[in-house]
């Protein structure tokens, strides 16, 4: 019988060191790409979860649970605000581009500044408004699941920063060059 060896050095990866200088930007990186996706479709699991076992407890066991419902409504709830900075973030948001196309490319690039700037506005009033939803409603209790109601609203000023940071994402790659003015007809998109 063989004796186990226990490596005391770990290897390097193919062809790099074994530093862990660069792994909390790599984290912090994961976490800025994929965090919000990952948590509203944890969300839409707890959402899809809770109504399935409603379901089953209501027509099955005969016995409704008496909090599924408000549980299931408010991670919808949570699940519309994060998806709304998703899309955000993606450009699923519906885009009127009709005229815009036919302008020269420096009135493009002018009016999507414009918009962006007008999208700050837009977004800081959210925040703002969004906070002060939640400090109203700081002392009021969700029925069933007896959770202060500020959680439940927080979904808006936490959405709003969250699509104030894209934002921020997106001016930066504005500037870089990198993200596409418009999208023409056929599907291709110009850089400014």
């Amino acid at each position: 019988m063989e004796a186990m060896q226990i490596q005391t050095t770990p290897e390097p990866p193919l062809g790099g060191t074994a530093s862990w200088r660069g792994y909390p930007l790599k984290a912090a990186s994961l976490l800025w790409r994929y965090g919000t996706e990952t948590v509203v479709a944890l969300l839409m699991a707890v959402m899809v979860g809770t109504v399935i076992l409603q379901v089953y407890c209501r027509f099955v066991l005969g016995n409704p649970l008496s909090w599924s419902e408000e549980l299931a409504r408010y991670a919808f709830v949570w699940i519309t605000f994060l998806g709304a900075a998703v899309a955000y973030r993606h450009g699923g948001h519906i885009i009127v581009e009709t005229i815009v196309v036919l302008l020269p490319r420096r009135a493009q690039l002018a009016l999507a500044w414009l918009v962006d700037a007008l999208m700050v506005v837009a977004l800081v009033v959210l925040l703002v408004q969004g906070l002060g939803i939640v400090e109203v409603n700081s002392n009021v209790e969700a029925t069933m699941l007896e959770i202060p109601m500020s959680w439940v609203y927080g979904a808006v000023p936490v959405s709003a920063a969250i699509m104030l940071a894209y934002q921020v994402e997106r001016t930066v790659r504005r500037i870089k060059g990198t993200l596409p003015t418009v999208a023409v007809p056929g599907g291709e998109e110009t850089a400014p």
